[in-house]
């Protein structure tokens, strides 16, 4: 795949959250930011355009669907997108911690979130979608 062909996809119903983590993440070259504040637009979107997505993060608690249920229903449209789910709350269930063996979800960001940490995950994730895509188990 291309560098330049490299979309992540931030979701949180906190518009701020979307602008500020957009801002931040310019400076990772060769990807392409899109932002949505609800989640079932962002799937419905994922769902026309899954081949170009490459990252998507998102908040836990949204209106319409939970991130955990969005990360799972994005998983199932492409196995290869590697997702961040983030959250201010302590998740301590038995859901999250099957989703994250299972690799539903890949990464866990605590909110708040230091912008330098936020970069440092993504550059990780990104990294890691290339090499599963060469060496797919």
């Amino acid at each position: 795949m291309s560098t330049n062909n490299r979309t992540v996809c931030i979701v949180d119903d906190d518009r701020e959250i979307t602008i500020l983590f957009h801002e931040a993440l310019k400076s990772i070259g060769g990807i392409t930011i899109l932002t949505f504040t609800d989640p079932v637009l962002a799937l419905e979107h994922f769902q026309v355009n899954d081949y170009v997505y490459v990252l998507v993060i998102s908040g836990f608690k949204m209106p319409g669907l939970n991130g955990m249920e969005f990360l799972k229903k994005i998983k199932e449209l492409n196995r290869f997108v590697r997702t961040i789910l983030m959250t201010a709350f302590e998740i301590e269930d038995k859901k999250f911690r099957d989703y994250t063996k299972s690799k539903i979800i890949d990464a866990f960001l605590q909110k708040p979130i230091r912008i330098h940490d936020l970069i440092k995950e993504v550059d990780t994730q990104l990294h890691s979608y290339e090499n599963q895509k060469r060496f797919p188990s």
